[in-house]
């Protein structure tokens, strides 16, 4: 299959999800469909969920570049608009394969919850399953705070997430780091492989999500 065929297959297969969830959906829409002044932006789906609501679409397959600082210009202009969202689908977004339309983040309440459950696993021995609930954590508050700051990743795949967020300012070269030697120790356990070091890594998980959480969570939220 082309590039092209290959993408607007995809592009038909999220128009069509769409339309079983009762919206109308115009496939590469003119300008007249736009429901708001995008300037020259195009974007792949409008889905209407009715006059006042709906998603502005953006479908980034293999290969192609993405401006993330473009894109977010045009996340900002669309939140703008009560009642409007703007989603960027990639192909590698691992949602795509089920449902291509807006999941639920975990809520802070949720956050704060399996923090403790997370320590008191820790407290017990229970490192791998601490190291596994914490890092749900993680990456939890940098789709959050994806959201938060109208940056139109919180669907990205976790490694495309954390060098986006590093690069939009939202993690300092730090915490970068930190994330990235982390994120090698969750692929070698959940690939099956040894990891011995996760006994010390999630004490380390731990503090980079505690951190995060004062940066980024209001207090008494």
């Amino acid at each position: 299959m082309t590039a092209k065929l290959i993408h607007d297959t995809s592009v038909s297969k999220i128009a069509e999800k769409y339309r079983q969830e009762g919206y109308k959906v115009f496939v590469e829409p003119e300008p007249e469909d736009i429901p708001f002044n995008l300037g020259t932006y195009r974007p792949n789906l409008i889905a209407k969920k009715n006059e006042a609501e709906g998603y502005i679409i953006e479908f980034n397959g293999s290969g192609r570049q993405t401006s993330i600082d473009r894109l977010k210009e045009i996340a900002e202009i669309v939140s703008e608009n009560t009642g409007w969202r703007f989603m960027l689908i990639t192909e590698e977004d691992a949602l795509l394969k089920d449902e291509a339309k807006e999941v639920n983040l975990l809520s802070l309440e949720q956050i704060f919850s399996r923090i403790t459950q997370s320590e008191r696993l820790i407290s017990l021995g229970e490192n791998e399953g601490a190291f596994l609930s914490l890092w749900g954590i993680f990456e939890a508050l940098l789709r959050r705070r994806a959201q938060e700051a109208i940056i139109p990743i919180e669907r990205f795949p976790t490694v495309s997430l954390i060098k986006h967020m590093y690069s939009q300012g939202e993690l300092s070269i730090e915490e970068y780091d930190r994330a990235m030697l982390l994120l090698n120790v969750r692929n070698r356990f959940i690939h099956g492989f040894e990891a011995p070091e996760i006994n010390e890594s999630v004490s380390e998980l731990l503090a980079l999500v505690n951190e995060l959480i004062s940066l980024w969570v209001p207090q008494g939220f």
